[in-house]
């Protein structure tokens, strides 16, 4: 996974944030928003590919769980196999029955093991792009509501004051 491309992005979109040159008396920056809107773009372009490749997991899952039933119904055919070998003797076809039955019940568990531990990798990958994007949006409103602070005050101003005042 990308995790480390848009983790150096976000490192770099907050840098770009805290540069900015900072407002006398006051918490607020003037920033390039090109630059932070660039570096956004490519953090956009980032996600879709760690969203491919959850998906390329999600397909291995069902890859390994087929071969795991394709092993699972050679082993009962070979368990078959031996149990008509032995037909003289019940005990001994019944104690084969038992054991491809136990084979088939492991091969299943496994398999199923596979695919719900690739279903949580998955989720888990999912999970971590949507706290990317969150983290990434509360820092642009946070940084786009500082611009609209007068921090002199305390409180916030009016859209054309505000206006006036980034203007100067």
């Amino acid at each position: 996974m990308n995790g480390t491309n848009v983790d150096r992005l976000l490192e770099k979109l907050e840098g770009t944030l805290l540069s900015g040159k900072k407002q006398m008396f006051s918490n607020m920056r003037l920033i390039d928003i090109n630059q932070c809107m660039a570096i956004i773009q490519q953090i956009k372009a980032e996600l879709p590919q760690d969203l491919a490749e959850a998906k390329v997991i999600l397909r291995n899952s069902e890859k390994i769980k087929e071969e795991a039933n394709i092993e699972a119904n050679s082993i009962i055919a070979a368990a078959e196999e031996h149990a008509r070998m032995l037909v003289d003797e019940s005990a001994i076809r019944k104690e084969g029955e038992r054991q491809a039955e136990e084979l088939v019940k492991k091969a299943g568990a496994y398999a199923d093991g596979l695919v719900e531990q690739s279903y949580n990798q998955v989720n888990n990958m999912y999970l971590e792009v949507e706290n990317v994007v969150r983290n990434m949006l509360a820092q642009v409103i946070e940084s786009r509501d500082s611009l609209f602070v007068d921090d002199s005050q305390g409180e916030e101003m009016p859209q054309d004051q505000q206006y006036n005042n980034n203007m100067r």
